[in-house]
């Protein structure tokens, strides 16, 4: 908890709280986190271009990514024809 005399910017001052400042840092902070989701938007789509294309390359890469993800699964036993 923060103490009631530590003011917003954790000045011991006894300064009021500014809340153009706190505004503008918020602001400033939702602009940072969508560029940060429109890069990430981005690499996400470069990589599924690269998996879902239809050229060879791509088609590899859907194999390969399932050969790697059959090898992180546990093996299980085949069941025998007569097995419930």
């Amino acid at each position: 908890m923060i103490h009631r005399d530590i003011g917003s910017h954790g000045s011991m001052t006894g300064d009021d709280p500014d809340p153009l400042k706190d505004a503008l840092d918020l602001q400033n902070r939702v602009r940072s986190l969508r560029a940060l989701l429109e890069l990430q938007r981005w690499q996400i789509e470069v990589l599924n271009g690269r998996l879902y294309s239809p050229d060879p390359g791509g088609t590899a890469a859907r194999r390969l990514l399932a050969l790697k993800r059959s090898e992180t699964e546990p093996l299980r036993a085949p069941k025998a024809v007569n097995d419930p």
